[in-house]
């Protein structure tokens, strides 16, 4: 008596064939979405906010900052300061904005520029509440001569440096050397605090 195959029947043809088609759907959306996966492992961490040891919110493009400068004033034939608010250009470190508004910005109405002409800034750096700013040689060589207006030359540099929040002390360098005097009368070789002595204050 022969024995006779059976063939599987047309129920189970159709449940196999949708497994198939389950399993090679199931393959194609693991096989897009592994390479995303794979991207958000290796994508670095954002790093601390505010108050994070290594973190620094940048500042945003376009923001003016308003510093106060200070140029020269003659009074009773003597050399005075004049605190002058001054919005500063965008894009620009705050501190080296406010010296080349000091060297090369519009001079207020009955004031002069305190340094001397032909004056550079070289470079500022600010740390830990110190400004290091370094000057061309003609701070010294274009230096007109007397006390007060030695005192203003220094202190225009200093009191302008000061009166922003970073700093507290200024270090001032000619040609990235410390020098010990510009015009004979103050010693320069050590960082200076504010000083209002030769301010005038409005009234």
């Amino acid at each position: 008596m022969s024995t006779r195959k059976r063939s599987p029947s047309r129920g189970s043809r159709t449940v196999l064939v949708v497994l198939l088609l389950v399993i090679a759907a199931l393959s194609a959306a693991l096989w897009r979405i592994y390479p995303e996966y794979q991207r958000l492992k290796q994508r670095p961490s954002r790093p601390a906010g505010r108050g994070g040891t290594h973190s620094r919110e940048p500042e945003p493009a376009g923001r003016s900052v308003t510093a106060t400068l200070f140029f020269t004033r003659v009074v009773d034939g003597k050399q005075r300061l004049v605190a002058v608010r001054r919005e500063l250009p965008p894009g620009l470190g705050v501190a080296r904005a406010s010296l080349d508004e000091l060297i090369e910005g519009k001079v207020p109405a009955g004031c002069e520029r305190p340094l001397p002409l032909g004056t550079k800034l070289l470079g500022v750096t600010v740390a830990d509440g110190l400004a290091t700013v370094d000057f061309s040689q003609q701070l010294v060589s274009g230096f007109r001569g007397g006390s007060d207006n030695e005192g203003v030359v220094v202190f225009s540099i200093v009191n302008t440096l000061t009166s922003l929040p970073t700093v507290d002390r200024v270090q001032i360098l000619v040609e990235g050397k410390p020098v010990s005097t510009i015009g004979g009368h103050l010693d320069t070789s050590a960082p200076f605090r504010y000083d209002g002595e030769l301010v005038l204050f409005p009234s």
